[in-house]
């Protein structure tokens, strides 16, 4: 038991060189990490944001492919367009897929809730070895949807719902690229 007597109100000597110490250790990493879209000059731009926007993506086929690649193209370039002549090429295989969830409506026997999900296959390569990938990665996107007793509603609602899902597939690749380009040392 303490009394308050015993109680000291300044703070001791210990107590005062650990926060000094946190600040220290604190303070000496501060400017050890950089954000991954800083400019590393000013006025210059952001070194990522350059090499994301020499990536050339690639035709891939399909209704879903062309609009994981144009959500793709919008990402990497800020709706700047698909660069020609890049140092980079972008490959994409994509599948889609719908599938019917667990329920099912007693009355037409059709399902109520549907899944979509896209999967993109994609490497990157030099434009200069079009045989050997710098990286390759996986992506995917899902979606569901209630689906309805119209036959072409449903129809737009699972291309709706395909969109959605080649949206996320591609802000899922431009992550991944970023990752890439990020922690690669630069051409010389």
């Amino acid at each position: 038991m303490s009394s308050p007597d015993r109680m000291n109100p300044m703070p001791s000597r210990r107590r005062l060189l650990s926060l000094a110490c946190a600040w220290l250790l604190a303070a000496s990493t501060a400017g050890c990490f950089q954000p991954m879209y800083a400019e590393t000059t000013p006025g210059q731009g952001s070194a990522l944001a350059e090499n994301l926007s020499q990536v050339e993506v690639a035709f891939a086929g399909g209704r879903v492919g062309n609009e994981v690649r144009n959500d793709l193209i919008f990402e990497l370039t800020g709706g700047a367009g698909n660069p020609v002549g890049a140092p980079y090429r972008l490959i994409l295989k994509v599948r889609n897929s719908t599938t019917e969830a667990a329920v099912v409506s007693p009355l037409t026997g059709l399902p109520e809730v549907e899944l979509v999900t896209v999967d993109v296959d994609w490497q990157l390569f030099d434009v200069g070895d079009l045989k050997t990938p710098l990286k390759t990665g996986n992506a995917f996107g899902k979606a569901s949807l209630d689906s309805g007793y119209q036959r072409f509603a449903r129809a737009r609602a699972i291309r709706d719902a395909e969109n959605r899902s080649a949206r996320v597939a591609a802000e899922s690749i431009k992550s991944q690229l970023a990752s890439f380009f990020v922690t690669r040392a630069p051409k010389s």
